[in-house]
């Protein structure tokens, strides 16, 4: 899935890799991992004003 970062410079980035996802953390900064890669992308609150795609879902695990 591509995920559309919209910058507030004015720009985009755009990730287009299949698996590719977006992590919103609770302080404003945003993380775009790679399908099948450990690299991972980074944006500041001040850098990102925008994102479409799909979101990690994370799941809860019980391990009783």
């Amino acid at each position: 899935m591509t995920v559309k970062v919209t910058l507030c410079a004015g720009g985009t980035d755009q990730f287009m890799r299949f698996g590719d996802v977006y992590i919103k953390h609770p302080d404003g900064t945003l993380d775009v991992a790679r399908g099948g890669a450990k690299h991972t992308y980074h944006y500041a609150p001040e850098e990102w004003a925008d994102v479409e795609g799909d979101q990690k879902k994370f799941t809860k695990r019980f391990w009783g």
